[in-house]
Protein backbone atom coordinates (compact mmCIF):
# COMPACT_ATOMS: atom_id res chain seq x y z
CA UNK A 1 0.00 0.00 0.00
CA UNK A 2 0.73 3.37 0.76
CA UNK A 3 4.00 2.65 3.32
CA UNK A 4 7.18 4.02 1.48
CA UNK A 5 10.02 1.85 2.37
CA UNK A 6 12.28 3.60 0.26
CA UNK A 7 12.08 6.80 2.17
CA UNK A 8 12.60 5.25 5.38
CA UNK A 9 15.48 3.37 4.43
CA UNK A 10 16.80 7.20 2.33
CA UNK A 11 16.18 8.59 6.22
CA UNK A 12 18.25 5.98 7.56
CA UNK A 13 21.06 6.25 5.65
CA UNK A 14 21.61 9.71 5.74
CA UNK A 15 21.40 9.76 9.47
CA UNK A 16 24.12 6.79 9.20
CA UNK A 17 26.50 8.72 7.02
CA UNK A 18 26.09 11.80 8.94
CA UNK A 19 27.02 10.13 12.37
CA UNK A 20 30.02 9.22 10.38
CA UNK A 21 31.17 12.39 9.03
CA UNK A 22 30.73 13.76 12.49
CA UNK A 23 32.63 10.74 14.01
CA UNK A 24 35.67 11.36 11.34
CA UNK A 25 35.43 14.62 11.96
CA UNK A 26 36.45 14.16 15.52
CA UNK A 27 38.57 12.08 15.19
CA UNK A 28 40.70 14.13 13.10
CA UNK A 29 40.84 16.79 15.31
CA UNK A 30 41.89 14.27 18.01
CA UNK A 31 44.68 13.18 15.86
CA UNK A 32 45.47 16.63 15.19
CA UNK A 33 45.45 17.75 18.45
CA UNK A 34 47.32 14.75 19.52
CA UNK A 35 50.21 15.35 17.16
CA UNK A 36 50.57 18.69 18.18
CA UNK A 37 51.21 17.35 21.93
CA UNK A 38 53.68 14.65 20.94
CA UNK A 39 55.16 17.96 19.06
CA UNK A 40 55.76 20.09 22.16
CA UNK A 41 56.51 17.40 24.46
CA UNK A 42 59.59 15.85 21.77
CA UNK A 43 60.65 19.96 21.24
CA UNK A 44 60.47 20.44 25.49
CA UNK A 45 62.65 17.46 25.70
CA UNK A 46 65.63 18.91 23.17
CA UNK A 47 64.93 15.39 20.90
CA UNK A 48 64.79 15.40 17.12
CA UNK A 49 61.16 14.10 15.90
CA UNK A 50 63.02 11.99 13.46
CA UNK A 51 65.31 10.00 15.60
CA UNK A 52 62.14 9.34 18.14
CA UNK A 53 60.38 8.27 14.93
CA UNK A 54 62.97 5.87 14.12
CA UNK A 55 63.41 4.17 17.39
CA UNK A 56 59.69 3.70 17.21
CA UNK A 57 59.43 1.85 14.19
CA UNK A 58 57.25 -1.49 14.46
CA UNK A 59 58.36 -4.83 13.56
CA UNK A 60 55.98 -7.08 11.69
CA UNK A 61 54.85 -9.62 14.07
CA UNK A 62 55.51 -13.08 12.81
CA UNK A 63 51.90 -15.08 12.46
CA UNK A 64 51.42 -19.05 13.13
CA UNK A 65 49.43 -20.18 9.79
CA UNK A 66 47.80 -22.78 9.38
CA UNK A 67 48.69 -23.24 5.68
CA UNK A 68 52.07 -23.73 3.86
CA UNK A 69 52.61 -19.37 2.85
CA UNK A 70 55.27 -21.04 -0.03
CA UNK A 71 52.38 -22.84 -1.30
CA UNK A 72 49.20 -20.93 -3.26
CA UNK A 73 47.14 -24.38 -2.81
CA UNK A 74 47.52 -24.67 0.35
CA UNK A 75 46.87 -20.85 0.80
CA UNK A 76 43.55 -21.35 -1.03
CA UNK A 77 43.13 -24.56 0.84
CA UNK A 78 42.61 -26.46 -2.47
CA UNK A 79 44.04 -29.38 -4.45
CA UNK A 80 46.43 -29.27 -7.04
CA UNK A 81 45.30 -29.37 -10.65
CA UNK A 82 41.73 -27.70 -9.43
CA UNK A 83 39.58 -26.25 -12.18
CA UNK A 84 39.68 -22.20 -12.34
CA UNK A 85 35.98 -22.16 -11.40
CA UNK A 86 37.14 -24.25 -8.16
CA UNK A 87 40.27 -21.76 -7.73
CA UNK A 88 38.02 -18.90 -7.77
CA UNK A 89 35.26 -20.28 -6.07
CA UNK A 90 37.83 -21.01 -2.91
CA UNK A 91 39.63 -17.68 -3.70
CA UNK A 92 35.74 -15.62 -2.72
CA UNK A 93 35.39 -18.25 0.19
CA UNK A 94 38.89 -17.54 1.81
CA UNK A 95 38.48 -13.42 1.34
CA UNK A 96 35.10 -13.82 2.63
CA UNK A 97 36.05 -15.73 5.53
CA UNK A 98 39.38 -13.45 6.09
CA UNK A 99 38.91 -9.84 4.87
CA UNK A 100 39.33 -7.47 7.62
CA UNK A 101 35.71 -5.59 6.06
CA UNK A 102 33.83 -8.78 6.85
CA UNK A 103 34.74 -8.48 10.61
CA UNK A 104 33.43 -5.34 12.55
CA UNK A 105 34.21 -6.90 15.70
CA UNK A 106 37.47 -7.85 15.38
CA UNK A 107 40.40 -6.01 17.60
CA UNK A 108 42.79 -4.01 16.08
CA UNK A 109 45.69 -7.34 16.43
CA UNK A 110 42.61 -9.30 14.60
CA UNK A 111 42.38 -6.69 11.94
CA UNK A 112 46.06 -6.76 10.87
CA UNK A 113 46.25 -11.12 10.70
CA UNK A 114 43.25 -10.67 8.78
CA UNK A 115 45.52 -7.82 6.41
CA UNK A 116 48.27 -10.49 6.59
CA UNK A 117 45.94 -13.33 5.70
CA UNK A 118 43.90 -11.51 2.93
CA UNK A 119 47.34 -10.80 1.02
CA UNK A 120 48.80 -14.37 1.42
CA UNK A 121 45.36 -15.32 -0.09
CA UNK A 122 45.28 -12.51 -3.04
CA UNK A 123 48.73 -13.61 -4.04
CA UNK A 124 48.10 -17.20 -3.98
CA UNK A 125 45.26 -16.74 -6.22
CA UNK A 126 47.57 -14.13 -8.71
CA UNK A 127 49.98 -17.69 -8.66
CA UNK A 128 47.53 -19.95 -9.41
CA UNK A 129 46.03 -18.09 -12.23
CA UNK A 130 49.41 -16.86 -13.85
CA UNK A 131 50.20 -20.57 -13.94
CA UNK A 132 46.44 -21.62 -15.51
CA UNK A 133 47.05 -19.37 -18.08
CA UNK A 134 50.27 -21.04 -19.19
Amino acid sequence: GDYDWYKDWEEWARQQWSKQAQQQQQDFWQQQQQQQQNQQKSSYSGQSTRRGRQQKAKAKPEYQWDFDPNDPYSVLNVPRGSSKTDVSAAFRREMLKHHPDTQPNATEAQKQRSVERSKYITEAYRKIKSQQKR
